[in-house]
Parts: C-alpha cells; sequence; structure tokens
C-alpha cells in the first residue's frame, strides 16, 4: 500500500470516529433534555402544587401536586387524571393547553374566580403546571381537593336520593342512622303520623330481624312489608353488607316477580293434574331430545318402569325400551328399525308425523308427533283399539245387512229425511239400472223420480209420493208391461222405505246388477 493510501485510510477511519462521537453526543444530549428540563422546572416548586408532564406521562411533581392527581378518579393517563381532577374550577383546561409548544406558556383562570391560576410553561418537551392563588387565600391544591370531595359527595347524594331501590344504615345495636328518600317515602306511607304529631328520627324500622353479616360477602333474603292495611303487602329482596361502624341494606322490590312465579307455579300445578287425569299419553322432549314431561297415562299404555322415565332418557333409549318391551311395531331388522326411529323424529318435527302402531299384543295405538316452541317435540299416544274393533263392527254389520237386502226379491230403496238415497239393494239397481246409493254421487229423491216416471206408464202415485210423504200402496206398470205392487212406508227415524214387489214372472234373462258392471 503506498502512503497516500494508507493516510485516505487514515483519514475516513477518523472522520468516523469523529461522527460516532458526535451522534453520541447528540443523542445523549438529546435524551437528557427531558430530565434536565424537568429539573429546571420543578427547581424552586417547594411547598407549591406543581406537575412535570413529558406528553400524558407524570415525569415529576411536588407533595402537593401528587396529592391533587391521587383525587382524580377517572382517566387511562396521567394527563387525563389531572384534567379531570380541574374539571370543576377548569373545564377548558385540556384545550386551552394544547397549543403550549408553540406559545410557551400560559395562564388560565378558573371559572368564577380569577385569583385561582394554573400557570403552565413548556421546555424541551416538557410541561409544567402549577396551581397558584392571591397572597391571602389558601392553598389551590387543598380547595381543589375540597371541591372534588364536595362534588362526589353531592353525587352520592343525588345518588341514593334518586335511587327507586330502598337503602338505609344501621348500626352495631340495629338502629336505623341513615336512609334515601325511597326508604323515607315508603316510612311515611307504611306509617303515617297521626293527627299534628311530626315525624321523628330515627325513622321506624321497615324490616325486622334482618341477618348481620359477619364478614364481607352479602346475605340477601326476601322479607315481606306489612304495614296493618295502610299499604299493600309488599316483598322486597334485601341485600346486607357489612360496613363499619354497622350495615348497609339494599331493598328491591321483587312482588310482581313473585307473584308471576307463583302465578306460574300454580299454572303448572293445574297442568300436572290435568295431564295426570288425561286418557292420552303424554311425552315432552327438549331440544335436546331428553324427555323433560310425562303423565301417568303414558307409563300405563307403555309399561316403562318410572325411575326409567324420570331419568330424562333420549329419544332412541326411549324407543329403544319401546322395542324390548314390544310396545313397538317390530321390523323386519334392527337397521331398518333404527332408520324408521330417525324418520319419526324428523317428521314430527315438521309436524307432519302420525302413525297407527299395530302392537303384537293386538293394541292399536295412534302416535302424533308436534314440534313446541325452543325446538321441543311433543308425543301423544292413543289407545285406539276399541275404535277400530268398534268401526269394523259397525262396518260388519252395514255389510251384513247389505247382504241381507241384496238377498231380498223384493226391490228395495231407502231415503232420508232430506231426500238422499241412504241405502238400496241389488234388485232394485236391477230393476232400475241406478247405482243407488254406491255411486260416487249420491241421487235423490227427484233423481229416482225422473227415473220411474220414465220407465213406467203415467200414474198419480209419483205425485202422492212428493206432495204426501204418507204410506201409500199402488200398482205400476213398466213400459215393457211387467207390473208391480208399490209400498212406500214411513220409518221412525224420518227416514222412507219404498218397495217394489214383482206381480208378473220375471223375464229369462235378467239385467246384470249396474254396480257389478262399473266395478
Amino acid at each position: 500500500m503506498s502512503l497516500p493510501d494508507a493516510f485516505q485510510a487514515f483519514l475516513a477511519a477518523g472522520i468516523g470516529v469523529i461522527a460516532a462521537a458526535l451522534l453520541f453526543v447528540w443523542w445523549t444530549r438529546a435524551t437528557a433534555a427531558p430530565a434536565v428540563a424537568a429539573r429546571r422546572l420543578l427547581a424552586d416548586s417547594a411547598g407549591k402544587t406543581a406537575l412535570i408532564f413529558a406528553g400524558d406521562r407524570l415525569v415529576d411533581a411536588t407533595p402537593e401536586g401528587r396529592a391533587l392527581l391521587r383525587q382524580a378518579r377517572e382517566g387511562s393517563t396521567d394527563w387525563d387524571r389531572l384534567v379531570s381532577a380541574l374539571a370543576p374550577r377548569f373545564p377548558d383546561l385540556r384545550r386551552q393547553c394544547a397549543d403550549l409548544a408553540m406559545t410557551g406558556r400560559e395562564s388560565i383562570a378558573a371559572d368564577n374566580d380569577p385569583d385561582t391560576l394554573v400557570e403552565a410553561a413548556y421546555l424541551d418537551g416538557v410541561v409544567r403546571l402549577e396551581l397558584r392563588a392571591g397572597a391571602a387565600r389558601t392553598d389551590p391544591a387543598e380547595r381543589l381537593i375540597v371541591a372534588a370531595m364536595e362534588q362526589e359527595l353531592t353525587l352520592l347524594r343525588n345518588i341514593g336520593d334518586n335511587a327507586p331501590q330502598l337503602i338505609w344504615q344501621c348500626d352495631r345495636d340495629g338502629q336505623v342512622t341513615w336512609t334515601n328518600r325511597a326508604y323515607l317515602d315508603l316510612s311515611d306511607r307504611a306509617f303515617p303520623a297521626e293527627g299534628d304529631t311530626t315525624l321523628t328520627w330515627p325513622p321506624p324500622d321497615l324490616f325486622s330481624d334482618l341477618p348481620l353479616p359477619e364478614d364481607s360477602a352479602p346475605v340477601v333474603e326476601h322479607n315481606w312489608l306489612s304495614s296493618a292495611g295502610t299499604i299493600a303487602p309488599r316483598c322486597y329482596e334485601i341485600t346486607s353488607v357489612h360496613r363499619d361502624p354497622g350495615t348497609m341494606h339494599y331493598a328491591v322490590d321483587i312482588t310482581e316477580v313473585v307473584e308471576a312465579r307463583e302465578d306460574q307455579k300454580t299454572f303448572v300445578q293445574t297442568l300436572t293434574k290435568t295431564f295426570a287425569q288425561l286418557s292420552v299419553g303424554l311425552a315432552i322432549f327438549d331440544r335436546a331430545r331428553r324427555l323433560t314431561l310425562f303423565n301417568p297415562a303414558l307409563t300405563d299404555m307403555l309399561g316403562l318402569p318410572t325411575d326409567f322415565l324420570v331419568s330424562r332418557p333420549h329419544i332412541g333409549p326411549f324407543l329403544d325400551r319401546l322395542r324390548e318391551a314390544r310396545m313397538i311395531p317390530e321390523p323386519k331388522d334392527y337397521a331398518a328399525w333404527r332408520a324408521k326411529v330417525e324418520a319419526v323424529e324428523a317428521a314430527a318435527d315438521d309436524d307432519r308425523y302420525q302413525e297407527a302402531w299395530n302392537l303384537p299384543n293386538g293394541q292399536t295405538y295412534r302416535v302424533t308427533g308436534r314440534p313446541h316452541p325452543d325446538g321441543a317435540l311433543a308425543f301423544l299416544f292413543e289407545d285406539i283399539s276399541e275404535e277400530l274393533s268398534l268401526t269394523r263392527r259397525f262396518r260388519a254389520q252395514i255389510e251384513m245387512g247389505q247382504e241381507i237386502l241384496d238377498s231380498m226379491e223384493e226391490a228395495a230403496v231407502a231415503f232420508s229425511a232430506t231426500g238422499e238415497v241412504v241405502m238400496s239393494n241389488r234388485a232394485y239397481r236391477l230393476l232400475w239400472g241406478s247405482e243407488g246409493h254406491l255411486g260416487l254421487r249420491v241421487p235423490t229423491l227427484s233423481d229416482e223420480l225422473a227415473v220411474w216416471r220414465n220407465r213406467t206408464a203415467p200414474t198419480p202415485v209419483w205425485h202422492r209420493i212428493t206432495t204426501a210423504p204418507t204410506p201409500c200402496e199402488d200398482t205400476v206398470t213398466l213400459q215393457d208391461g211387467r207390473r208391480f205392487a208399490l209400498r212406500c212406508s214411513a220409518l221412525s227415524t224420518g227416514h222412507r222405505l219404498i218397495l217394489f214387489t214383482a206381480l208378473d214372472p220375471a223375464p229369462a234373462a235378467p239385467a246384470q246388477d249396474p254396480v257389478a258392471q262399473t266395478g
């Protein structure tokens, strides 16, 4: 390396060292400037209410300044807390100090008190605030602290007097020592003064024998207030808290809540009694599909043990037990049955599940599923075995009666009191070519008279049947010359029976029953 190159390298290194040293000196002075400025601004502040801030952070303060800051209850930063503490006397302090970095100094007078000032000064990024008062005035910090305490006391009094709850304090002997306005108003109404006498202090104790909490844990109890008829009985929830030298009590009127609970309890009892008297089995499952309510009829019908139902089984195990007890239609295989169970739940959830369960013991249950509010499901089990048996017997009797009518040689037709065909036999349908009561449309007396008139020789008997519904007899002649004896009889139920008896031999090839042709 030549001498000029070495010199250049040495020169470059020297310049770098000098630059680093200058940078270090600048950084040291820059970081130390706020602390130096704070010491300068707080110098000679003994006995004064002075505070030093760097931005929103408190850097230093005199004891008087720190005492002032401790009075603040609101604010997330030191600066916010100071603004909150001074707000009663200096409501615009934040705005008035916003341009302090440019103006360097501000003198801010208190509202309605020009002798009380906040002197604000700015130096090297820090702000000094000092509270000052006139020469004959007391310390401004003390006055602000007293003002804050008075303001808080006024606020607490307003809260107590405006609270709708009853609030009162008792000493260790249970004597009332303080009450809010709501307590006094209720006391005046419950125990009004007699004649010209005036109310005295302390007011009467509205609630006697209240528990005395032994520690900081509150004690809550319900207590009814009655005043010998002066006011209606009211129920209060009373919270008692131990506070030296006595106990604080807070009472909330819960009469409506208690009455609503009693009404609900009575309603539930009424429902329970009603469900217990139902002959229909009832099972209600909640949104989690667990059994929440059932009645005695369900136990009797399904034969499930009560302890199992009380355990609130899920709908799956519930139906499993029904299958084990053979109280559900037996499927061909378990997988198919399980799919049917899931279909039962889904169908009931859509308000469209209804099915007749034909049980192995010969009974038949009609099972209906209905959704309820909050996702609950209700299943109704009705024993329709007797109903189905009665229906089958009626159907058998009707079919037997129809067979007896069809075996008669006489053509017979019966009309209701309103003139509709209610029954006819095979001979009648063969004679007149009518479907009678077995057709899709129920014919009337007028319809049948039109057929009779069209297929017989003129006769006044048809008119007598329509105008005088009394028993009558006559002979009618068909267009082919056959004669029939007609007999019209009135039945006790208001129905009318008309018989056609053949007086001539029947033709060799009788017509086919029109009902059989259509069937």
